[in-house]
């Protein structure tokens, strides 16, 4: 009987869900809302969202604008901080790389800049008997791969530029980029398109598409990648592979705070780059 819902307990949740559904509306405005704006976009009565407000000012959630507009206020922003502090970019995108394996039939990994390379944090590796195979832990050229290329293409651009005067750019397979203004090119491309290609630029017989995971702000804190040998490279790849890890990077993008009209400004600040 204790387990039983109370009326009180029913009113809480119904209160704490009316809540969340309004921080979220804050959230998603383009522009500060008004109480009508929330009223609109929720469909809660007036009298409702002042008093959820209300709570939610006092508790710091909330802070109110000029213009009798409202935001997110000081404690969200700084519990939502501490929340991505504590996430793990490999356990947040491996069911995500798990259903892009099982999707495109293909090897999938991880990676994260680390000391001017590209750092293997998870792989998953296709059934099929001929493969790719790469340990966890491996670094990888940031110009030869496809995963190093989508995290240069979205890094912010005086990062993305201090790297690019750094590396060396040895040529792996005798496909590999060895010209920086080639390499340039490239990586504007993919900021435009959003995804990069790696045409047995790193291992021989081997096709990679990449794409980068990004943070809240458009910046790519890690890339994921399709491996496919060469032979078994199905014709229109843009559909068999690059949408279906389009939807994996973005998804866990999402989770990372990402929304995607932020895609735009990013792409064109690393054109210009």
């Amino acid at each position: 009987m204790d387990d039983q819902p109370t009326p009180d307990s029913i009113k809480g949740v119904a209160a704490l869900n009316k809540g969340i559904k309004l921080l979220t509306a804050i959230a998603d405005a383009e522009v500060p809302p008004t109480v009508r704006d929330l009223s609109d976009q929720t469909m809660l009565p007036r009298p409702t969202i002042y008093r959820l407000l209300a709570a939610l000012t006092e508790a710091g959630l909330v802070r109110q604008s000029s213009g009798h507009t409202y935001q997110l206020g000081a404690t969200l922003v700084t519990i939502a901080h501490r929340a991505l502090d504590q996430m793990d970019i490999r356990d947040i995108a491996h069911e995500h790389l798990l259903k892009l394996r099982d999707e495109t039939g293909e090897t999938v990994h991880l990676a994260v800049f680390s000391n001017d390379a590209m750092l293997y944090v998870d792989n998953i590796e296709s059934r099929e008997r001929v493969r790719m195979k790469c340990s966890l832990g491996v670094s990888v050229p940031l110009h030869t791969t496809a995963v190093g290329k989508a995290y240069l293409a979205f890094s912010p651009q005086d990062q993305r530029d201090s790297a690019l005067e750094r590396l060396r750019l040895d040529d792996v397979t005798g496909h590999s980029i060895t010209s920086r203004d080639a390499l340039r090119a490239q990586i504007a491309e993919a900021a435009h398109r959003g995804w990069t290609t790696d045409e047995e630029e790193n291992e021989r017989d081997i096709f990679c598409f990449g794409a980068p995971i990004l943070d809240r702000r458009g910046n790519a804190v890690a890339a994921a990648s399709i491996s496919i040998p060469r032979f078994r490279l199905r014709p229109m790849a843009e559909q068999v592979y690059v949408a279906p890890l389009l939807e994996a990077t973005t998804n866990v993008s999402r989770i990372l705070g990402y929304r995607p009209n932020l895609s735009g400004a990013k792409a064109k600040a690393a054109v210009a780059g």
